[in-house]
């Protein structure tokens, strides 16, 4: 079968192989058939060499499938069922984080895609205990955004609270920062402003727009500080989602949060070190919920969500390839000339 594969260590080094169908490795584990394959911002970042992997490995952890065979231990599962899954394979089990439910964070995971051979080819296998089912009536290619969806939920729903009628504003209009505006508007937010540069004009801000967005600010055409207290009238968002993981943003997301207000704090920077005005956000009382991947109740809270929603989520979908033109897609996602892309191993 054909596969995308990260093959050595450096700036590069990807390439179309032909590999073997896998073998179930043990018998808690599923034999699946790719449908379609979402491009996360973690493959460009491979790609670069800007992220942990362990190569040879076949690339990708968002998708939908189908199971193709299970193992002799896998009942509630069987041959014909869509799936999804959670990328936390490998996680020990027996950690402090993982008792606690938090196998995300075990440091012993190796995700598909990175850690493990990934979903940019025709099939692949996961963990049973990793999946869950895609309501009748999502078509596979909306269920291969339950990832990024997750990942949303997770830390825009369950790790701060939005309240009916808040205003709400997000850093960043990459598909997180759009799903984040989409989510904040289910939750019950009256407004929601979205931030992002002039790159973001050539599909995302639309898109943001019709998903849910309110305001549409690019901070390089105005002050989005200014704007936002103009907005509030000087009172400050109620909750801020920063999602672009860019030095200036977070530091305005602390400015222009009320107080008492909430970060959530979701973009990973390209440095290690931020500067943050420390103590306005003490004089504050803000709080800041720091985050990472997806959580169990996340994931079908997503697909239920995806499901049921009265605007149509294919807008985030940008691209629809062949792998064999990974290359395009991958330099197009990385000019932000697109939003979503998603490979159909079959064609």
């Amino acid at each position: 079968m054909k596969a995308l594969v990260k093959y050595a260590k450096g700036e590069g080094n990807i390439e179309i192989r032909n590999v073997s169908i896998p073998i179930i490795p043990q018998d808690d584990w599923v034999l699946i058939k790719v449908h379609a394959a979402g491009v996360c911002g973690t493959d460009l970042h491979i790609w670069h060499d800007q992220f942990p992997y362990w190569p040879p490995v076949i690339m990708g952890h968002e998708f939908s499938g189908e199971i193709i065979e299970v193992g002799s231990k896998v009942i509630d599962y069987r041959p014909g069922d869509r799936v999804v899954a959670e990328p936390h394979a490998m996680a020990c089990g027996s950690c402090e984080l993982c008792r606690q439910g938090k196998i995300q964070i075990c440091a012993e995971k190796r995700s598909p895609g990175w850690g493990i051979d990934g979903a940019f080819t025709e099939y692949l296998v996961m963990p049973a205990v990793l999946l869950h089912r895609i309501p009748e009536g999502l078509p596979d290619d909306l269920a291969a955004l339950a990832e990024p969806m997750a990942i949303t939920v997770h830390q825009v729903s369950e790790r701060i609270r939005i309240n009916c009628q808040d205003f709400v504003v997000v850093t960043g209009a990459g598909p997180i920062g759009i799903l984040a505006a989409f989510v904040a508007k289910s939750m019950g937010a009256s407004k929601v402003a979205i931030t992002g540069m002039n790159a973001c004009e050539q599909v995302r801000f639309a898109v943001a727009r019709e998903l849910g967005a309110d305001y549409i600010i690019n901070v390089e055409k105005e002050n989005p500080l200014d704007r936002i207290l103009e907005l509030t009238r000087g009172r400050g968002a109620d909750v801020v989602i920063e999602t672009s993981g860019a030095g200036p943003a977070i530091a305005q997301a602390i400015q222009m949060v009320k107080k008492c207000g909430q970060i959530s704090a979701i973009g990973i920077g390209p440095r290690d070190t931020v500067s943050i005005p420390w103590n306005m956000a003490i004089y504050k009382v803000l709080d800041i919920a720091f985050n990472m991947s997806s959580s169990y109740t996340s994931w079908d809270r997503a697909l239920s969500l995806m499901a049921n929603t009265p605007k149509t989520l294919s807008a985030l979908i940008t691209h629809r390839a062949a792998l064999d033109d990974w290359e395009l897609v991958f330099q197009d996602l990385t000019e932000e000339k697109g939003i979503k892309a998603l490979f159909f191993p079959e064609g």
